[in-house]
């Protein structure tokens, strides 16, 4: 799947939140940025974004449909409950509000762990630029 059939086959709720910019994990894991705490319940909102896949279906699970019945998503609650919460998550400022690029499960796992904050490295727009593929 080329990185326009991606983009096309998001939802429009992820569209309209998450910057779909083709950025590299790799790259992001390389930055090296503050360390600041956030607050978990600043973006429990995410939560609502239809995220992740089930039965190979692209977009079809929320971290909140995952959180409210771990019995029905164990794969995805697995991964939750395994992350490892020692590297921060990574945020960026998108339409005015933070939202996650990478660390959702961490997140979601602080979330159910009922921590009120969660290391977080923020980029701004030129570190974002500097983790895209094409340099967007």
């Amino acid at each position: 799947m080329t990185w326009e059939e991606l983009v096309a086959a998001n939802p429009e709720v992820i569209r309209r939140t998450l910057p779909l910019v083709p950025w590299r994990i790799e790259l992001l894991w390389r930055l090296d940025l503050p360390v600041r705490r956030v607050a978990v319940r600043e973006l429990e909102w995410l939560f609502d974004l239809p995220l992740w896949q089930r039965d190979g279906v692209r977009f079809q699970v929320s971290p909140r449909q995952v959180r409210t019945n771990p019995e029905r998503f164990p794969d995805h609650y697995r991964r939750v409950m395994e992350s490892d919460l020692e590297y921060p998550i990574h945020l960026v400022e998108h339409n005015g509000r933070l939202v996650v690029l990478d660390g959702f499960h961490r997140l979601l796992k602080a979330s159910v762990l009922g921590l009120a904050e969660i290391d977080a490295m923020v980029l701004s727009q030129a570190d974002l630029r500097s983790v895209c593929a094409d340099g967007r």
